[in-house]
């Protein structure tokens, strides 16, 4: 399993994009003017994009995705490879490409999760 949500499946996406920002918790000033940071860390951001996604299959992403809650998702990390991490949906995004059969087929279909 490359990509899951809550221990969801997800298909193999068109496009995965790590955004790693790093985060100081507060920084003070010593009397020799030094910046003293407390609590570095990383922070980051996934876009996860398919080209094209069914019906049964963005159906299932939604069940997954809630705007209220936090999430656990194991992905690809650059640096550090398959990674897990808790996070919360911060978008979504989804156009209809075309209908076959009356069902539409979704196209351009983005995910971004946020790291808690």
């Amino acid at each position: 399993m490359i990509l899951s949500l809550n221990e969801t499946a997800l298909p193999s996406p068109a496009a995965l994009s790590v955004k790693v920002t790093p985060q100081a918790g507060t920084m003070q000033y010593n009397t020799l003017g030094q910046a003293v940071i407390d609590g570095m860390r990383e922070k980051r951001t996934v876009e996860i994009t398919w080209t094209r996604l069914g019906a049964e299959d963005l159906n299932t992403l939604s069940r997954e995705i809630t705007f209220s809650a936090f999430l656990t998702c194991v992905y690809p990390d650059p640096l550090l490879g398959s990674r897990s991490m808790r996070c919360r949906a911060v978008s979504h995004f989804a156009r209809v490409y075309q209908h076959l059969n009356g069902v539409p087929v979704w196209a351009d279909v983005k995910l971004t999760l946020e790291e808690q």
